[in-house]
């Protein structure tokens, strides 16, 4: 009974294991049914199991029908090309394989006491395998810490060293339970001391995804941060704006004054000093939409002052209905980087980094069912937008 258990926790981390490795190569897509994805990785638990249990004589044949069914679970649950993730999949189970060899070696080679019948026992069979996936554990958070820029820059060096404590106090921990075996146990006791191997593996993943889940949600605060100040600071030019406008009409009155009265010199002199002023200052932009007009205004006069041309074609915007945090993130982001020319880069080959904030535009644009395309050269970029017509949205 207690194979079957030990098989039912091999499966689990197995499943656990490779998503994590996927997860440094894909990003899932947002979905409004998140128990969905729990459904399809418990599912994929089930049917490696079951495989593992039928197939359990026939190590080639179970092998490849765990890497088919592993492939197309977690193609649905990334929503990815199959053959991607196959290639995906296949290197995580060489990777495995190749560390449950490792392992086998370390073991028999760093502790001569544990020889190869030793090694057969199916207790000593049982927490090797255990040591064999925790030490896969730190080889894919030394992956995700190679790999992942937004994990490893929220997560500094110190505090990954600090992290891995725990990773290898478990793998300690499984070491001397494998040198304690030659202690008399009774079967009740050697269950014990691998369930708390298996525990020790279990908690390590569970910690790691609590660190991320923190990390994540310090980032969106952060972000949230900066963006509420970015729209402050975008509205408050707004209204500097409009009391310009104010100012200028109050000069036009004058100028209407002097020339009504005939004052002819005074006025040439009045309008050398206030003309030029009032030419550059003035917003060149209305769309009847606050926001918008404050970004495309400030926006327009940075490119003009770096000799950038910058052509608007845009109708009556009164009836928007995106949020302004929205409004400002997505505008912003798209004339900043345009202005400062990053999006043609050799991230572009790179679907989680091409351009600055883009994933962040994608997800505003996908609050309101919209869809973006990307289409780009050696010379241009052109990012479209489009989002449907919105009712009701405040």
């Amino acid at each position: 009974m207690s194979a079957y258990l030990f098989g039912a926790f091999y499966t689990i981390l197995f499943v656990l294991l490779c998503n994590m490795f996927l997860e440094i190569y894909e990003v899932k897509r947002e979905v409004t049914n998140k128990a969905w994805q729990g459904v399809l990785l418990a599912a994929l638990m089930g049917v490696i199991y079951i495989i593992t249990i039928i197939f359990a004589n026939l190590y080639i044949g179970k092998e490849i029908l765990i890497l088919i069914s592993t492939t197309l679970v977690m193609g649905k649950y990334y929503e990815q090309k199959i053959g991607k993730i196959f290639v995906l999949v296949l290197l995580y189970q060489g990777a495995g394989l190749a560390i449950d060899y490792a392992t086998i070696i370390f073991v028999s080679k760093c502790f001569p006491a544990i020889t190869y019948t030793r090694l057969s026992e199916p207790m000593m069979h049982i927490l090797i395998g255990a040591l064999s996936q925790v030490l896969l554990f730190c080889f894919v958070l030394f992956l995700k810490k190679l790999f992942e820029r937004k994990l490893s820059v929220a997560l500094t060096t110190g505090e990954w060293v600090r992290f891995v404590i725990f990773p290898v106090f478990t793998i300690m921990v499984i070491i001397a339970l494998l040198t304690g075996f030659e202690i008399p146990l009774n079967n009740s006791q050697k269950n014990i001391l691998i369930f708390v191997a298996f525990g020790l593996i279990v908690l390590n993943i569970m910690v790691f995804y609590l660190i991320r889940d923190i990390l994540k949600r310090e980032v969106q605060l952060r972000e949230h941060k900066i963006l509420m100040e970015s729209v402050k600071q975008e509205t408050e030019h707004y209204d500097k704006q409009r009391k310009r406008e104010h100012e200028y009409k109050n000069q036009i009155a004058l100028i209407a004054a002097l020339a009504k009265e005939h004052k002819i010199d005074e006025l040439n002199e009045y309008l050398k000093d206030y003309t030029k002023a009032f030419v550059d200052k003035m917003d060149s932009i209305d769309t009847n939409h606050v926001i918008v007009n404050s970004i495309l205004n400030l926006k327009y006069q940075e490119a003009k002052e770096k000799g950038i041309i910058f052509v608007v074609k845009i109708s009556d915007l009164s009836e928007l209905r995106i949020k302004d945090d929205d409004m400002v993130l997505i505008l912003s982001n798209l004339l900043n980087n345009s202005i400062e020319d990053r999006y043609i880069t050799t991230k572009m080959t790179n679907t989680k980094e091409h351009g600055v904030g883009i994933e962040n535009i994608k997800e505003a644009v996908g609050k309101y069912g919209g869809t973006c395309v990307i289409k780009h050269n050696e010379s241009s970029f052109q990012f479209s937008i489009l989002i449907p017509e919105q009712r009701g949205i405040s």
